[in-house]
């Protein structure tokens, strides 16, 4: 019988994150704040994190959010909570707890390209459509405006992920 090895920082990793994504989904940008800070001090004290790898997960939370702000404008979807010209604040919490699981309990998309592709492309857009499901945005008008926003998101995820697996194994590179 085949054991399965679960590291516990991993596991606290992953759980702490989902709790995240359901209290930051759910728009409220005060809760979400709050969260995505005792996310944060947990994290820090489950991971050795550098300054570099502070540097990284906190370009990539913005380059997410403003990215996401950019494809809910031109869909003219509207999250719960909007700002005017961005999206609200508990997106960006959701980017910054989502990045905290990227060298860890997400590390397997990493380990090729074609997973990182295959997430992007075609898992995280499924987050997406169950996020607005739960939270109150503004659902989008037709069944073609969700295939759209699926296939955008999907398309957007999927270059983040490959350039985050590309920024990785250069440091990795650099490393030895």
């Amino acid at each position: 019988m085949m054991s399965l090895n679960i590291n516990g920082k991993f596991l606290t990793n992953a759980l702490v994150f989902q709790a995240v994504w359901f209290i930051c989904v759910l728009g409220n940008n005060v809760y979400a704040a709050i969260s995505v800070m005792i996310l944060v001090c947990i994290h820090k004290s489950l991971f050795n994190i550098s300054s570099k790898d502070w540097v990284v997960l906190l370009a990539f939370s913005i380059t997410g959010y403003l990215g996401d702000s950019i494809i809910a404008k031109l869909l003219n979807f509207q999250y719960s909570n909007d700002l005017p010209f961005i999206g609200p604040l508990w997106l960006l919490g959701l980017w910054v707890a989502f990045s905290t699981t990227l060298n860890h309990s997400m590390k397997w998309i990493f380990k090729t390209p074609y997973h990182a592709i295959l997430i992007g492309l075609l898992l995280v857009p499924l987050s997406y459509l169950a996020g607005i499901n739960l939270s109150n945005s503004d659902q989008l008008n037709t069944s073609n405006s969700y295939a759209i926003l699926f296939l955008i998101e999907g398309i957007w995820w999927a270059c983040l992920l490959l350039a985050y697996q590309k920024i990785i194994s250069k440091q990795a590179t650099d490393n030895e």
